[in-house]
């Protein structure tokens, strides 16, 4: 089957476009994370209401590899297109729902019970969205996966380019008691309209020509395959992913409550600053995605692992005792994000046979990013309170990456498949 070239570009653009959408429904609510602590979780200290509200955070992402068990095993045995179309539309619903439940005030402890509901809809749906994308991606684009992926992540972490926006756009035109009181929920709406629409521009996509469903009448679960005869690759690429899933919570999701409730800035500033170094992490995801084509992968992961260790502190020093230079701050963060995520995508379409490979990167991405990336603000906030350093957060990406350094040495001989050029 000879696909054309504008094929391709609608296919990537579909696929991104919806993965921009969905990104944005799941992170939006911890942008908003000061104002649902005190919508949700009232409580006398602002810092205990933000570990309740990230909890709540990071119940959605520990969801995660639930979504990733259940689309990988629908999208290895019947096909990638539906599979992940679906998740789309759960999405959508579950962002829609969230605006519409009433406060705490108003229905009581049933208003965070339901806001954890949706959160873990959300959760199971993004499981299964971005393994399908990488994987689905990856196949339509064999010899430029790196490149083709970077484009689909450039979208992703867009999403939260676009949720700074919102979110400064609710600033500005706004006041505190207005955004509380009832304006918190124009961006669920929001997320929830456009994710439908998505749903429906995504359903034009075609299934893989080469696709091969998997039919093992001795193991008829792709998933355990991959536990059973791919399980040193899997805690591999889980490491790979969590180390990825700390640089971008820590450096930009985590940062407006960081910077409101830890430092005591204002945003209205300074978000319009972290938006476009957002956007620009995504755009770097292009450039490294690109390169990883023509390097070696694995030089490009210990380059990352490098660089975290390297830069994190004097990122949370701008921060904590220089704020006039955050710009610097941005820049680097945004070059980080993008080493990351121009790369790793990649390195999770090579690690799995085609067979099994939507289960292993729905497993792997879920459980690295969902465990890693869910429990970090709880991690970061949790390190401050304790320590009483505002400069914990480095440490943290600090520790990360040793630990990171350390799975690589102790899985090496499974650093094969990252041995040649692209791989």
């Amino acid at each position: 089957m000879t696909v054309r070239l504008n094929t391709h570009q609608r296919v990537l653009f579909l696929c991104s476009l919806g993965g921009l959408l969905e990104f944005y429904d799941f992170i939006i609510s911890a942008l908003l994370a000061s104002y649902i602590a005190s919508i949700f979780f009232p409580t006398e200290t602002e810092i205990n209401g933000l570990l309740a509200a990230f909890a709540t955070f990071a119940v959605g992402y520990l969801a995660r590899p639930l979504g990733g068990i259940i689309f990988g095993h629908f999208g290895d045995v019947y096909g990638r297109k539906r599979t992940f179309t679906f998740s789309i539309l759960m999405m959508a619903l579950a962002t829609f729902c969230i605006g519409l439940i009433p406060n705490y005030t108003t229905l009581g402890i049933t208003a965070p019970i339901l806001l954890i509901f949706f959160k873990i809809i959300q959760g199971i749906s993004i499981g299964g969205e971005i393994p399908g994308a990488i994987t689905y991606i990856s196949e339509f684009f064999p010899k430029k996966k790196g490149l083709a992926t970077g484009v689909v992540f450039c979208f992703l972490i867009s999403g939260i380019s676009m949720g700074y926006l919102v979110q400064a756009s609710l600033i500005s035109l706004y006041t505190d008691e207005q955004i509380t009181a009832w304006a918190w929920r124009l961006p669920f709406f929001l997320g929830g309209i456009f994710g439908i629409i998505a749903f429906y521009l995504r359903k034009k996509l075609i299934e893989i020509p080469q696709f091969i469903p998997y039919l093992d009448p001795n193991q008829p679960f792709p998933i355990l395959e991959v536990l059973n005869k791919q399980w040193r690759v899997f805690i591999l690429t889980t490491i790979i992913t969590g180390l990825g899933a700390i640089v971008i919570v820590s450096l930009f999701t985590f940062l407006p409550a960081y910077l409101t409730k830890i430092l005591h800035y204002t945003l209205n500033d300074m978000i319009w600053m972290s938006a476009s170094a957002v956007f620009i992490a995504a755009l770097s995801c292009i450039l490294f995605g690109w390169l990883s084509d023509k390097v070696r992968r694995i030089n490009l992961l210990l380059l990352l692992i490098v660089a975290v260790f390297i830069l994190a502190t004097p990122i949370f020093y701008i921060y904590t005792e220089h704020f006039l230079l955050y710009p610097l701050s941005l820049a680097l963060s945004a070059l980080l994000v993008g080493l990351s995520w121009g790369n790793i995508p990649a390195i999770l379409s090579e690690s799995f046979p085609s067979n099994i490979r939507y289960s292993g990167i729905g497993l792997s991405y879920n459980v690295g990013f969902g465990i890693v990336g869910g429990l970090t603000p709880l991690i970061l906030i949790s390190s401050i309170k304790w320590s009483e350093s505002t400069m914990a957060p480095a440490y943290v990406l600090m520790l990360a990456s040793v630990l990171s350094l350390l799975t690589l040495v102790c899985f090496k001989k499974n650093l094969s498949m990252f041995s040649d050029k692209g791989v």
